[in-house]
């Protein structure tokens, strides 16, 4: 599932395999990005239902960007999380 996924074969994953992806990929870059600036919330782990608006950011990230891969648009989701 991880290897070189690409946003075409983003869209055609089901919902669960999209959830498993985004928390495999997102979670361990979360809770090093907590542990390197030693903040407090982990905006991501912290939160049960963090991979529902993550997918659907990836959603429109893959849309608007097809010839990319959804690790990129997960990455800027956690950037646009963590910065806020």
């Amino acid at each position: 599932m991880f290897g070189d996924l690409s946003c075409q074969a983003w869209t055609d994953l089901e919902h669960s395999r999209k959830k498993t992806w985004t928390n495999a990929f997102l979670a361990p870059l979360s809770l090093t990005h907590q542990g390197l600036k030693k903040s407090a919330p982990d905006r991501y782990n912290d939160d049960p239902n963090a991979a529902e608006p993550a997918i659907a950011s990836i959603d429109k990230f893959c849309l608007s960007n097809p010839k990319l891969g959804p690790a990129e648009g997960a990455v800027s989701y956690l950037d646009a999380l963590i910065g806020n």
